[in-house]
């Protein structure tokens, strides 16, 4: 066993450059967006643009009294099987408007639920709040606020991509996107989509964005993740039983690590890694 084990080790370093780059059971969605809205700093929380064609981010001019534009979007997966490993994710939007420069957008793993509701206009003015519609102040239009004024997200960047002229635009693939929709996907229940956020201190930085309720080039999420293995020995799902498998399984040598723990016997030893080995 020892002699099998050190050959396995050897070869681990080359079966690993081969294996990462292959996965026989990967699959790739694309994902329409569920929900979308922007949030308009307007203190009066009077305003709104839950069914607008558009979503804003960034800072509009003097002729809109200099107000800043949040955008707010969601996707749903449960056409992802929970068990999933997720290894990549892009946001394409569509940009319709652009008043010129170049400019950083972001995004911002959303921490509240918030509403679309059925504010309308053409325009990034906004309209008259809804009942159920995301505001500066509410997150639910007109009772239920959100506890920091403009929306709450987390403090980390999902990824931040320049934007200039009217174009599709991509962010990702980035850790933290995998990471936020990774955890959508094991805990449904978190997710709250992202935050649009553009410049908000340049005046006339605002970028126009299509939403899900434009006519044509909506908002698209492209996943890629690696279903549920039938195969406890396959431990990072990707439908085989290789060196990567038993780098996992070394790793977490005589922990608990639940990951490794084929057997669920509590402990990373000897049993499994003879489970792991005849099913390679």
């Amino acid at each position: 066993m020892k002699r099998a084990l050190c050959s396995l080790s050897m070869c681990l370093a080359t079966v690993t450059v081969v294996c990462f780059g292959f996965n026989a059971h990967a699959t790739t969605i694309t994902l329409g967006s569920v929900k979308d809205a922007t949030l308009i700093s307007d203190t009066s929380s009077e305003l709104a643009l839950g069914a607008a064609y558009n979503i804003y981010a960034g800072r509009v001019g003097e002729q809109g009294a200099s107000t800043l534009r949040r955008g707010l979007i969601q996707f749903d997966f449960q056409s992802i099987p929970v068990g999933s490993v997720v290894t990549s994710v892009q946001l394409k939007l569509y940009m319709s408007q652009s008043q010129g420069g170049t400019f950083a957008v972001s995004l911002k793993k959303a921490t509240l639920s918030w509403g679309e509701g059925t504010s309308f206009a053409f325009g990034g003015g906004g309209a008259p709040a809804q009942p159920g519609d995301a505001t500066w102040i509410n997150r639910f239009y007109p009772s239920t606020p959100w506890p920091i004024l403009g929306g709450q997200f987390s403090t980390v960047t999902s990824a931040t991509t320049n934007v200039t002229n009217v174009a599709w635009y991509v962010w990702g693939s980035t850790a933290p996107m995998v990471a936020d929709v990774q955890g959508w996907v094991n805990q449904p229940t978190t997710n709250f989509g992202w935050g649009v956020l553009g410049n908000e201190v340049t005046l006339q930085s605002v970028k126009r964005f299509e939403s899900r309720q434009a006519s044509v080039n909506n908002p698209q999420l492209i996943v890629t993740f690696n279903p549920p293995s039938t195969n406890p020995a396959d431990l990072n799902n990707d439908g085989l039983v290789n060196g990567v498998d038993l780098a996992i399984l070394l790793g977490a040598w005589n922990s608990s690590n639940p990951t490794a723990d084929i057997n669920d016997d509590g402990i990373v030893n000897g049993t499994d890694l003879a489970i792991l080995l005849a099913a390679w």
